[in-house]
């Protein structure tokens, strides 16, 4: 599989790099990608995206020069199965399920590091398994609260009835990136991805975050939404000035040194 056309930043056939593997949890198939050697990172993609994107982006290769990488496909995503029921994916659940991929490799503690809604993801991880996670990167992925019962956005009952197109309305994607996401995603599995939290609520107690965090963010982006993240975890914000949401991804020649610096800090 491969990730968006955006961050196709190398060639190279992608099973020379990584194995691929599964495992189960709550009764579903997680799919995650696996390379490299030493200290764990597990990474965890945005919505819509999957551990492709972290391969394409030319992330895996540099990091698993001097780590063990698990790149995983949240629920609904990637090679995981997707299901069609909003339930499915309550944030506990889907939290749960990055640990199964870790109990699957072996993997005690690792470093946590998520994009976009991954960067929530990785977030609750931490939160909800503390002794699991040895430090956590939140990368252009503020974590938010949601009430039970909060209206899903109109894209995502869009979505659950087959339909792309007002999340293509809602986001900026260039064409080829367009028809990557319809010939990858399960657009109904999409729908129930957003609905699932608004139905069942999400709440992240940041209290529970006592590792080393380091959070990300394109200026262009939410950097207020970011401060207030970085504010209730004690920490700064790393700033990459004049990057939107996708580029805060895409520019790895940006984002690496930030991350490889506050590894490199903790001794992981």
């Amino acid at each position: 599989m491969r990730g968006y056309p955006r961050n196709r930043v190398t060639e190279r056939p992608y099973d020379e790099v990584v194995v691929t593997g599964t495992t189960r949890s709550r009764g579903y198939t997680i799919g995650y990608e696996d390379a490299g050697a030493g200290p764990a990172i597990v990474l965890i993609p945005g919505a819509t995206m999957s551990a492709a994107d972290w391969r394409d982006a030319g992330y895996v290769d540099r990091l698993a020069a001097d780590h063990r990488v698990v790149s995983v496909d949240p629920l609904g995503l990637g090679l995981s199965d997707k299901p069609h029921d909003p339930h499915a994916y309550g944030w506990p659940g889907v939290a749960a399920d990055v640990v199964a991929v870790m109990d699957a490799c072996g993997i005690d503690r690792a470093v946590a590091w998520g994009y976009s809604r991954g960067g929530g993801l990785a977030t609750a991880v931490a939160a909800g398994y503390p002794d699991r996670v040895a430090a956590l990167i939140i990368h252009d992925g503020t974590p938010s609260d949601l009430a039970k019962g909060t209206p899903p956005p109109a894209y995502a009952l869009a979505l659950a009835a087959g339909d792309f197109g007002p999340m293509w309305a809602e986001f900026a994607l260039a064409e080829a990136d367009r028809r990557h996401d319809e010939d990858t995603n399960d657009p109904r599995a999409l729908g129930a991805l957003w609905a699932g939290p608004t139905r069942s609520g999400r709440t992240i107690d940041l209290g529970r975050i006592v590792m080393p965090v380091l959070v990300i963010e394109g200026s262009d982006d939410d950097p207020d939404g970011a401060k207030r993240c970085a504010d209730a975890l004690g920490v700064g914000v790393q700033a990459m000035p004049g990057l939107d949401h996708l580029q805060a991804f895409s520019r790895i020649d940006l984002v690496m040194p930030l991350a490889l610096g506050f590894l490199g800090s903790l001794g992981l």
